[in-house]
């Protein structure tokens, strides 16, 4: 049996990449899906989803057997920056804090939270010119909703925030903008709901949790990079070797 992955060749359910275990026989390969850890029928064009009423019952415990012994998405069983040991002895997917991203690369993730204002003379929150000695915002409560916004009702971790702070809360690819936009329209640092941060070299595969790792994405390229959309692919994969190739590209992943 041969185990590969083909381009093009994506899971039906999650529309991830699919890991196809070819035979001699083609009427009889399999794809697996190892994201949402389904078992397709592979016909050597497409991936079918595969129906149970074709399998003898040995051959469903089999299936269903190997498919629980899968580690789930967000568990590894190996080393990286962003994995953590559990109670369970299963190491757990989460992002660094700020300190643990200094221990782990020896700096410090300066990226700091940028002004989106298009003019400085205006007020951040409500966008009205500044009153004389003020240099943010025009009174008090618009530092309280900007600041609730941007840092005490913040839902996205520290690390991938800033990576995004860095990239201006933009797409890399395409240039989108994913800032959110107040009843104002003022471009607030906060992300629309529609923003991703992209893994150069994915976690699966040794990479960490270091800045020249990540980039900002917007959904749908996230989407169309892991569908395998040629023109996606090579745009992200030149970027990846780009930084590879820089001064921090010891540090992408794990060696």
């Amino acid at each position: 049996m041969i185990q590969t992955q083909y381009t093009g060749a994506n899971c039906p359910h999650c529309h991830r990449k699919l890991t196809l275990l070819l035979t001699e026989q083609p009427d009889t390969s399999w794809a697996l899906c190892f994201h949402c850890r389904k078992l397709t029928s592979f016909t050597g064009e497409i991936p079918l989803k595969l129906p149970a009423s074709k399998l003898a019952p040995t051959q469903k415990q089999q299936i269903s057997d190997f498919i629980a012994s899968l580690p789930v998405d967000d568990h590894y069983q190996g080393p990286g920056s962003q994995l953590r040991l559990a109670d369970d002895a299963t190491f757990h997917r989460r992002w660094l804090s700020l300190a643990e991203y200094e221990r782990q690369f020896s700096e410090t993730l300066e990226y700091r939270t940028p002004d989106l204002r298009t003019a400085p003379a205006t007020c951040k929150w409500c966008g009205k010119a500044l009153p004389k000695g003020r240099r943010s915002f025009c009174k008090d409560s618009c530092s309280r909703n900007y600041t609730k916004v941007t840092f005490t009702k913040r839902s996205t971790p520290t690390v991938p925030y800033r990576i995004a702070c860095r990239d201006d809360f933009r797409c890399q690819i395409t240039g989108v903008d994913l800032a959110w936009h107040n009843r104002f329209g003022q471009r607030i640092p906060v992300h629309n709901g529609a923003m991703a941060i992209h893994h150069l070299i994915p976690v699966a595969q040794q990479g960490t949790d270091y800045a020249d790792n990540l980039i900002t994405l917007s959904q749908k390229a996230h989407l169309a990079y892991h569908q395998n959309d040629p023109e996606m692919v090579a745009k992200i994969t030149a970027l990846r070797e780009q930084r590879l190739a820089g001064p921090g590209g010891e540090k992408m992943y794990w060696q």
